[in-house]
């Protein structure tokens, strides 16, 4: 299922309203706060729908009046399909809010031009109604009534409004609840930072700020430097200017004269040796 919507999601083709956004940054992150919210919104919306089911679900909608132990197997196993059914529903639905990666309600935009994102949900919702029907022994589940299929529909559209919810949410509110954690993984090894002032075991002061190497596996250049660094081929193609193109002509020019001068001569200096 993860994969047909993933499948989905990327043939889905640019709407025009997506020129309106503000350009990224070269630093910016892989996953915005934006989908950060949306991640953790639907993830409580989904866990709460999900556990309630499980765990309450046989009170709440009647499934423990059984009075022999093979009714209440056949109830138990009833309860697991309807709420395996919510959960692939939840996920069909929050596939629509997928689609949009800013805080704009309209989540159809453009729904209509993408025949390959329908016909790939009207595939996962077909393999869904055929696991439900058919994959009883393969699953462990058994056949749903039309009352139980109403409410797994229900339940998951419930995400469509509520991704609504999180988008109405401003940004610098989701994140001032959620603190920046900074992940250190313990394979990446960064020197440490002297205080202001200490002296490093050369005997040069360390600057505020910057880490001081010991050796120079630890030495990373910056981006500008490693930008600015070209090899012969890159510097003899590129133009810097129109003064500096001139002056590389003009030296290549003579370069060349020169080389027939000197083909010129040696070619003389023979005929007179034969002569």
């Amino acid at each position: 299922m993860d994969t047909f919507a993933a499948l989905a999601l990327a043939t889905d083709p640019p709407y025009h309203s997506i020129l309106d956004r503000k350009p990224d940054r070269k630093s910016a992150p892989l996953i915005t706060t934006r989908m950060y919210k949306m991640i953790f919104g639907q993830a409580v919306c989904q866990l709460a729908i999900t556990l309630v089911l499980h765990f309450a679900g046989s009170s709440l909608l009647g499934y423990n009046t059984a009075t022999n132990p093979h009714d209440a197997e056949e109830q138990a196993k009833s309860l697991k399909t309807l709420v395996f059914n919510t959960f692939v529903w939840l996920q069909i639905f929050n596939e629509l809010n997928n689609r949009r990666l800013d805080n704009k309600l309209n989540i159809f935009e453009g729904i209509t031009k993408n025949w390959f994102f329908l016909a790939i949900n009207v595939i996962m919702v077909g393999g869904q109604v055929l696991i439900i029907f058919v994959g009883g022994q393969a699953f462990k589940i058994k056949p749903l009534n039309g009352k139980e299929w109403g409410l797994s529909i229900g339940l998951g559209a419930i995400s469509i409004p509520w991704g609504a919810v999180i988008r109405c949410i401003p940004d610098h509110w989701f994140e001032a609840i959620i603190p920046k954690v900074h992940i250190r993984w313990p394979w990446s090894k960064k020197p440490p930072v002297k205080p202001e002032g200490e002296d490093t075991e050369a005997g040069s002061p360390v600057m505020p700020g910057k880490a001081a190497h010991s050796d120079d596996e630890s030495f990373e250049p910056p981006l500008r430097m490693l930008t600015s660094l070209r090899g012969e081929r890159a510097r003899s193609n590129i133009r810097r200017g129109f003064r500096e193109y001139v002056h590389d002509q003009k030296a290549k020019a003579k370069r060349k004269a020169k080389q027939k001068k000197l083909k010129l001569k040696g070619s003389l200096a023979e005929m007179k040796e034969k002569r």
